[in-house]
């Protein structure tokens, strides 16, 4: 894939002195997908009530994940604010992102134009198109609300109205509840920016398929120019992986509503692309290819890891993620958790639910092998974490040594516990204290893990994760009655294991 899995989960906080300033009433914006030109979509909104004397305005540089500068203001043109007689009030550009609005308490409406990041998957852009959005009039659009909303850095914490113009056959597929207001309108709440940046929208002529797994609504939603009844097909593949996830975390799933969001383009040229971004309570997965058959194989993986993100970050996060700053943010430390732990439970979840045959996970151990020993493995993982932006050479590492971490912890953890504690139990008892809307200490979390399980495993972490020393494989495979040869790369089980390794063995994936 061009761009692997990302994550978005964040939340806006702001200074409680800037609380009693204004008032707890919405941002209510309009954005109209019927009358397009241009490839462009017009925005207007009212602020909420307010008592300054000016606002800064701001449409985010970046989302997180990605950790690289993604300027979604650079779509934005022709802003302007009047008064409640459509007087004009002064603003200016600061930057590519955002826009200083004079006389805020005054302003009555704001509007401005938005144009599409992308309108094919053909065209190679630098930008991640997964994370912008995409208006193609009377057909489809798939939105994300960073490149289309704003928020003044004043008034963070405050409510949205959305109220969406659109063709009266279009429905809006999202993780957010969408009302029709009447044939040509739509209305959603947000109850903050964070929420309504984390639900991005597709809307089309509905090609969409409902999975209820536990107490869970799954969306399946589904677009593609000519093709107009797949998504049942994706979901009949969905639903098995789905239903295997929810043995693997305890029986219960902890969200009432999961959106998948999927375009497909057709191509001439053999092959495909595939561009992906997570988001709390939905994904969005973007495809080229000249065949519509791989589409239900590719899903499987992606669908299995972008599930497992609502572990982490959605209940299991740091207060860098919590307080993420959409323009100068600081990095949190853990990616090995958020993405190496949720990259090691989508290859360890098929084996341990008997999904796939030993052979197949020796072969993915084998492939995360070879695929780490392609970066530079002398590095801190929390160094590297702390300074993505700055390593993108390095950070699709944490998808292939990331998961081989998690193996070696999850398998720490058994020996320690005589195969009673795994990292199964570990994120579940992660999300249990820090839950939806709470956070941990970066510089703390792995004190934390230590007092929920062993002393050893601070120096786990002190050695491979926070040190540089390489991942002992070879001497943990075999803790689980398993060999590793270093030369060839090759994983398989061993000849004679005594009765302790197969104990663990089985405690490990059941074998």
């Amino acid at each position: 894939m061009n761009n692997l899995i990302k994550l978005v989960f964040v939340l806006v906080l702001f200074p409680s002195t800037i609380i009693a300033q204004v008032s707890k009433e919405n941002y209510t914006y309009h954005i109209d997908l019927l009358h397009v030109s241009n490839d462009e979509v017009t925005v207007s909104f009212t602020p909420p009530k307010n008592n300054l004397t000016q606002g800064k305005f701001i449409i985010p540089k970046l989302v997180p994940g990605f950790y690289q500068a993604m300027n979604f203001g650079q779509y934005v043109s022709n802003l302007v604010a009047t008064d409640k007689k459509g007087k004009k009030i002064l603003t200016e550009r600061l930057d590519k992102n955002s826009w200083m609005v004079h006389d805020l308490k005054h302003v009555n409406k704001i509007s401005y134009q938005v144009a599409d990041g992308w309108d094919s998957l053909e065209k190679d852009t630098h930008e991640a198109k997964s994370a912008g959005s995409t208006f193609i009039k009377d057909s489809v659009f798939v939105i994300n609300y960073n490149s289309l909303v704003g928020y003044f850095e004043e008034m963070k914490d405050i409510p949205y109205q959305i109220n969406i113009t659109k063709n009266k056959d279009f429905y809006a597929s999202s993780a957010l509840d969408y009302k029709q207001k009447d044939k040509n309108t739509d209305i959603v709440w947000a109850k903050d920016y964070r929420q309504l940046v984390d639900s991005p929208v597709l809307y089309c002529v509905p090609d969409t398929t409902w999975l209820k797994i536990g107490h869970t609504e799954v969306l399946v939603s589904f677009y593609n120019k000519k093709e107009r009844h797949y998504s049942k097909k994706i979901a009949l593949e969905l639903e098995n992986i789905l239903k295997n996830q929810q043995a693997y975390l305890g029986g219960s799933l902890p969200v009432k509503k999961y959106a998948f969001l999927i375009y497909y383009e057709s191509a001439n040229e053999k092959g495909f692309m595939g561009d992906g971004l997570e988001h709390s309570h939905s994904t969005v997965c973007l495809y080229r290819s000249g065949s519509m058959n791989f589409i239900p194989f590719a899903l499987n993986r992606v669908a299995s890891h972008e599930f497992f993100h609502i572990i982490t970050p959605l209940n299991i996060h740091s207060g860098e993620i919590q307080h993420y700053d959409f323009l100068n943010p600081t990095l949190s430390k853990h990616l090995w958790l958020y993405e190496g732990m949720t990259e090691y439970a989508t290859i360890h979840m098929p084996i341990k639910q008997k999904m796939i045959s030993l052979d197949d996970f020796e072969k993915t151990l084998e492939e995360k092998i070879k695929g780490m020993k392609e970066f530079d493995n002398t590095l801190s993982f929390t160094e590297i974490s702390k300074n993505a932006m700055e390593r993108q050479d390095q950070y699709m590492n944490f998808y292939q040594k990331g998961p081989l971490l998690g193996m070696c912890l999850d398998i720490r953890l058994r020996e320690l516990s005589g195969g009673k504690m795994g990292t199964q139990d570990l994120m579940l008892q992660l999300m249990k204290k820090y839950g939806e809307g709470k956070y941990f200490n970066d510089d703390e979390l792995f004190d934390e893990i230590t007092k929920m399980t062993f002393p050893e495993i601070r120096t786990f972490f002190r050695d491979f994760i926070e040190g540089t020393q390489p991942i002992p494989l070879k001497e943990y495979l075999a803790k689980v009655g398993f060999t590793y040869d270093e030369t060839t790369g090759k994983v398989s089980l061993s000849s004679n294991p005594d009765s302790k390794q197969l104990a663990l063995r089985n405690a490990w994936i059941g074998q």
